[in-house]
């Protein structure tokens, strides 16, 4: 158990050394204080029982003494869940869809805490028409304080739900009780899903509907109303019928005037009554076109009718009702879709149709569903003279089912569905994409980086080892290079446009050779004169330059002396 207060303000203290004396007991249980000095203004009381009341006081001191007597209050221990759970739980229909509910109260020794109020919970099982069990969400309402009623609306008609009741204080919820079972009556149907005028002759119109999605009850028929209109849409008398055959969904009304405007109305029924009707508007034809088909020009991939889990389909169906005639089988009714196909791709996947002239400017909803996730993707809008609608971003070999739609809702009438398979993923379009591939970028880089260092080492090669045609010559023994021309040494260098070596020489005019009369040791001082000719490679560029100038030289001499 935790006991706080407030504090004296540092003026209320009068004096130094300021403590603060706990006093607690348990009420009705021991006469003799527990004590206890703290400086704080929080004590915590340790090994207490579950949420028992408790006498507290506390006493401020200081040097001076004691502060004036406190004043006692009742605390209590700390809480915890509640043990036990409300008794006598019962459950009332005031109407449908309100069911009052009313319970005892939970002792307050079993609370184990400070009283919060309780909680109604409930959930609907299954519905009375369906054979099998499904539970719902569960639902709940929280009453707070000491009450023992309250009211519990929204319930679905003609329903099995169950209801239980649990308390709650501060730290939690108690056990709830016992379940108690009750099923709700049957009320009339909602409005009728579809209504549609098709076919005009020229005293008949075929009329198709879908049932109600929550038929609240056992269906037991419908009720059809209709009046005629005139131009200035003034409405004549109210003509009604009442079809006993709950299964029937179209039928032809016969006995109408020829070129003339009709409202309808059209009501599902059940025990209780018949719900809120739908209305639609058609007129007769003036000439009876040809509208009858046959049940050959009809296929069952030629078009698709509306369906319903309650849509019969069977091929003609008596009725003793007055002017109206049951719709053989094979004739479209509704919206139409003739040659509907479809083309499946591994991603994607095409519906295409043709629809008749005057339904050109119908919208039409194409929901698709994965088999493997189990959810419908949400149905998207489509004209009818669009004539196709493409499903992209399909996974590769999967299965899906695909619904042509007459509204936006999943449930409602069925244009056409059909499982279609999305094929894998072709292998040699994958092998198509290896440019994307990681060792294809590799080479895609090496190679031009391999092709550029062979350029560079063959341009460094050409320029060190091979850039001038005698750098060969450079290493043979001294009295080689004095061997002449026909021995294979230096003299093998030539140039057209150069002047002779030593050892030749021309005329001017490009006469016959003149033999110098050199000797060897001649030469050979001359070959140590140009030892500076050498360049810092060691090539004998030198040497050329300088013999070229000599032999220059002797040819412009003796050429004078020949003049």
């Amino acid at each position: 158990m935790d006991i706080t207060w407030e504090p004296l303000l540092p003026v209320e203290h009068n004096g130094p050394g300021l403590e603060y004396k706990v006093s607690y007991r348990r009420l009705g249980v021991d006469d003799r204080w527990t004590e206890q000095m703290v400086k704080r203004h929080l004590f915590v009381v340790k090994n207490t029982p579950t949420f028992v009341p408790y006498e507290i006081k506390i006493q401020a001191h200081n040097q001076e003494g004691w502060g004036p007597e406190p004043k006692v209050v009742t605390g209590y221990s700390g809480e915890d869940v509640p043990l036990a759970s409300p008794e006598d739980v019962s459950v009332e229909m005031v109407n449908t869809t309100l069911l009052r509910v009313r319970w005892s109260l939970v002792p307050a020794n079993m609370l184990r805490g400070h009283l919060g109020g309780y909680n109604v919970n409930w959930w609907r099982m299954r519905s009375l028409l369906a054979s099998s069990k499904a539970a719902g969400e569960k639902q709940s309402m929280r009453v707070f304080g000491n009450r023992t009623h309250t009211l519990v609306p929204g319930l679905r008609p003609y329903s099995e739900y169950r209801l239980s009741v649990n308390v709650f204080n501060k730290k939690g919820n108690g056990p709830s009780s016992l379940p108690v079972t009750f099923t709700t009556p049957q009320e009339v149907p909602e409005k009728m899903s579809l209504l549609r005028a098709t076919n005009p002759q020229r005293t008949s119109i075929t009329l198709v509907w879908a049932p109600p999605m929550e038929t609240n009850g056992i269906l037991t028929g419908y009720r059809l109303q209709y009046q005629q209109m005139n131009d200035t849409q003034h409405l004549g008398p109210l003509h009604s019928m009442n079809i006993s055959q709950p299964d029937v969904t179209h039928w032809v009304l016969d006995g109408l005037d020829r070129f003339s405007a009709y409202k309808f109305y059209l009501s599902a029924c059940t025990q209780v009554g018949c719900g809120p009707a739908i209305s639609e508007e058609s007129s007769t034809a003036a000439e009876a076109p040809d509208l009858n088909p046959t049940a050959e020009d009809f296929t069952p991939t030629a078009f698709v009718t509306p369906t319903h889990e309650d849509v019969a389909s069977t091929t003609t169906t008596d009725s003793t009702s007055e002017g109206i005639t049951p719709v053989a089988a094979g004739i479209p009714t509704g919206m139409t879709l003739l040659n509907v196909s479809y083309f499946v791709s591994d991603t994607y996947a095409k519906i295409s149709w043709t629809v008749p002239g005057e339904q050109k400017d119908s919208e039409l909803y194409v929901a698709y569903m994965n088999h493997r996730e189990g959810t419908w993707r949400t149905p998207e809008a489509v004209s009818a003279s669009k004539a196709f609608h493409l499903i992209d971003g399909l996974a590769p070999g999967s299965v899906y089912t695909v619904r042509v739609l007459a509204s936006r809702r999943l449930d409602s009438a069925v244009i056409f569905e059909d499982v279609i398979h999305t094929s894998e993923k072709d292998a040699d379009r994958q092998d198509a994409g290896v440019s994307s591939r990681g060792w294809f970028v590799g080479l895609m880089c090496v190679l031009p980086l391999a092709t550029l260092a062979a350029l560079i080492g063959c341009f460094v090669s050409k320029n060190r080892g091979g850039k001038y045609a005698v750098k060969e010559k450079e290493d043979l023994p001294a009295d080689e290079e004095s061997k002449g021309p026909d021995e294979g040494t230096f003299c093998e260098y030539s140039d057209n446009e150069e002047k002779p070596l030593k050892g030749s020489l021309h005329s001017i005019d490009g006469g016959s050779e003149v033999a110098t009369g050199e000797d060897d040791s001649d030469e050979s001082v001359e070959y140590d004169d140009e030892e500076d000719q050498f360049n810092e490679d060691g090539s004998f560029i030198g040497e050329y330059s300088g013999r070229r100038r000599r032999g220059s030289a002797e040819a412009n001499g003796p050429s004078s002396s020949v003049a």
